[in-house]
């Protein structure tokens, strides 16, 4: 099948490995996209904030989609991030990725004059890049992070929006961490889709009625989180939320991205993956063996089946890499 699925939906907020000069590195990417997928996740979406994605330049983000859906990802498991700061560069990205087919494109305001920003204004800015774009087959997810970007997703916003562009809005990335708005959502709108960033929230949302999360711990732990996404009541998935929960904490010690990149960097053996763009930086080695260390052993704990990194040899993403 090559669109995303309209329920029990896992997406990875895919991480993107990163050249010497701070270029996409597209043969590990798309190694690493093929390695998720295999390993039970329904789609991507590129270059959002686990993915750095506001970082890199309109050109390299066009020309990794290209790279990716050349070598035969489906367009249709794909969900884009085009945030940025002029809505030039918006609408570039997404009429990009909107011509190559792709599920959606996922969309958050961007994160200056934070405190000046109205309703209003955030539904202008959405309004003037769906009318630069101008394309009826567009479908936007509109992305809430206040905590990155300061500005909320209201449900007026929603609302508004769906009104004066309808079938664009296809539905609402939900990062805000706040189970109550999420539900709140899924009761309002229904008829969109709904997916969930917090991945601890999954158990209660999924029973509520959204279509699944678009999450980063998937990076790392993907067998656990299809797991959880296959369980067949809310009941049922909240036995695998300590697991979860304990491994989310050993990557919480430290900055979210290095410390999902340094996982990935151990499990291939591959110290290219470390790399992060600035300002950011990596791990300082003494932490980064510790977090390993204890994130090896937290996998090697879980059932077999839910095991990411601790697989036989025939099943490793070393070999996956490679092959």
């Amino acid at each position: 099948m090559d669109s995303l699925p309209k329920s029990n939906c896992l997406v990875v907020a895919v991480t993107t490995p990163i050249l010497a000069n701070l270029q996409p590195d597209v043969p590990r990417l798309l190694a690493r996209v093929k390695y998720l997928m295999q390993a039970g996740c329904d789609g991507m979406a590129l270059f959002g904030t686990t993915g750095e994605g506001a970082e890199f330049s309109v050109e390299d983000r066009m020309t990794t989609l290209d790279a990716l859906i050349a070598a035969g990802i489906p367009a249709g498991k794909l969900i884009v991030s085009v945030g940025a700061m002029p809505v030039s560069d918006v609408v570039r990205l997404a009429s990009h990725a909107t011509a190559h087919g792709v599920h959606g494109v996922l969309l958050m305001p961007p994160c200056v004059y934070r405190g000046g920003i109205t309703e209003d204004g955030t539904f202008q800015f959405f309004s003037a890049v769906i009318e630069r774009v101008a394309r009826s087959d567009m479908r936007i997810y509109l992305y809430h992070f206040p905590d990155i970007c300061g500005v909320p997703i209201t449900p007026q916003v929603v609302r508004r929006l769906d009104e004066r562009y309808p079938g664009m809005i296809a539905g609402v990335k939900d990062s805000g961490g706040d189970v109550d708005f999420t539900e709140n959502l899924i009761r309002r709108f229904s008829h969109l889709s709904i997916f969930t960033g917090s991945e601890i929230h999954l158990p209660q949302v999924l029973a509520s009625g959204a279509r699944g999360t678009v999450c980063g711990l998937a990076n790392v732990m993907p067998r656990l989180m299809r797991a959880m996404m296959d369980l067949p009541t809310a009941f049922d998935r909240r036995v695998t939320l300590p697991y979860l929960m304990s491994g989310d904490a050993i990557l919480s010690r430290r900055p979210f991205i290095a410390s999902t990149k340094a996982i990935i960097a151990a499990s291939l053996d591959d110290a290219a993956w470390q790399r992060v763009l600035p300002p950011m930086s990596e791990l300082p080695m003494v932490e980064r063996q510790r977090m390993i260390a204890d994130f090896l052993a937290w996998d090697a704990g879980l059932p077999p089946a839910w095991r990411s990194i601790t697989l036989p040899r025939a099943d490793n993403v070393v070999d996956l890499r490679r092959a």
